[in-house]
């Protein structure tokens, strides 16, 4: 992929849809505080001057990716609905970054979402010198005080703890698994409420998780579940994005169930993909671009889940469980929803 000029963003000419997905390379929990000369030009949560006409997402890996598709979907509705052109940019080297997001922020984008943690840094930096420009950080815990940055991120772990459940009481090896791409925060939270999913449903199950290391090798993601299935793990869940796909297809080689992470992954083969831990990444994405065009924009931090009306499980793949695991569901859904369960979102020391 080229890389495209600032000078011909900066005029806004010849564009052309780049789209792509993208995953973390690296994990922050704050970022430093800032936004002095943005607080001098008013409350950047007024929005009501939003003339945009472009909104912009800047992914880090080239396309495929099922989050970075749940995520875009999110912005494409925004603009649909507001009148704007949606454009999804790829920036595949570190070097270009900063390049990328400027160039958006130039061209008149706004708002304009940014993807993990490497991007975040690079929106920190920027932010104060296009204050009328609403910056969305997009699965990250990265946070500012900036008053033109928000983030969002959607929890996963409450999901992944009712997929942990199904997968205890369905498996018949007492030996599940669970294969995420990265060691990261984000990541872990999966893992979190997979394992503690896993324990509540049966204690005697035992669950093995490691990392991919990548989130856009599908044959790494499959070696490794082979490698699990070899050891007796009859489910294995995936948490791996791009990657999480060659989780899947090794399922199928092996003949045994998988379980898929971020939406519906039922479609690529429904006997095999038997249940689907739901992140609604899309919901999220939308709402954080309406609320710029509504003037309802706020900085910091902003968290997604259950109680933002979060859907966790499909509703599917619930038609095809066994009547006493229904129930089961039924049962540990309510629990978390009264926060009689308390679903971890960090691992075990």
């Amino acid at each position: 992929m080229k890389k495209i000029l600032v000078s011909l963003l900066a005029a806004a000419t010849a564009f052309g849809l780049l789209t792509g997905c993208g995953s973390s390379k690296t994990e922050q929990t704050s970022a430093a505080a800032g936004g002095t000369a943005q607080a001098a030009k008013g409350d950047a949560g007024q929005a009501a001057a939003d003339s945009s006409k472009m909104t912009a997402m800047i992914i880090i890996i080239p396309q495929g990716d099922p989050f970075l598709t749940l995520a875009y979907n999110g912005v494409k509705q925004y603009a649909q609905e507001y009148g704007k052109e949606a454009k999804i940019i790829e920036a595949l080297d570190k070097s270009e970054y900063t390049e990328q997001v400027r160039a958006m922020a130039e061209a008149g984008a706004n708002p304009i979402y940014v993807v993990w943690d490497d991007l975040a840094d690079v929106a920190f930096n920027l932010a104060p010198d296009f204050p009328d420009t609403q910056f969305i950080l997009v699965d990250t815990y990265a946070t500012s005080d900036l008053p033109n940055v928000k983030t969002i991120v959607v929890e996963p772990q409450e999901s992944a703890f009712i997929a942990g459940v199904v997968a205890a009481k369905t498996t018949k090896t007492k030996q599940v698994a669970w294969i995420g791409n990265m060691d990261l925060p984000t990541v872990n939270r999966w893992r979190a409420g997979f394992e503690a999913g896993v324990k509540y449903g049966d204690p005697d199950v035992a669950c093995e998780s490691i990392y991919i290391g990548s989130s856009d090798d599908p044959n790494k993601g499959g070696e490794l579940a082979k490698q699990l299935i070899g050891k007796g793990a009859d489910i294995v869940m995936h948490s791996a994005n791009q990657a999480g796909l060659g989780v899947i297809r090794a399922c199928e080689e092996m003949g045994v169930l998988s379980i898929g992470s971020d939406e519906w992954q039922g479609a690529i083969n429904e006997d095999i993909v038997f249940w689907s831990a739901l992140k609604d990444t899309t919901g999220a994405t939308y709402a954080a671009g309406k609320s710029v065009s509504e003037g309802q924009f706020k900085p910091g931090m902003e968290i997604f889940g259950l109680d933002s009306g979060a859907k966790l499980y499909d509703d599917r793949d619930y038609q095809k469980l066994p009547e006493d695991l229904q129930k089961t569901v039924d049962e540990v859904f309510s629990k978390i929803q009264s926060s009689e369960i308390q679903v971890p979102g960090e691992l075990e020391k």
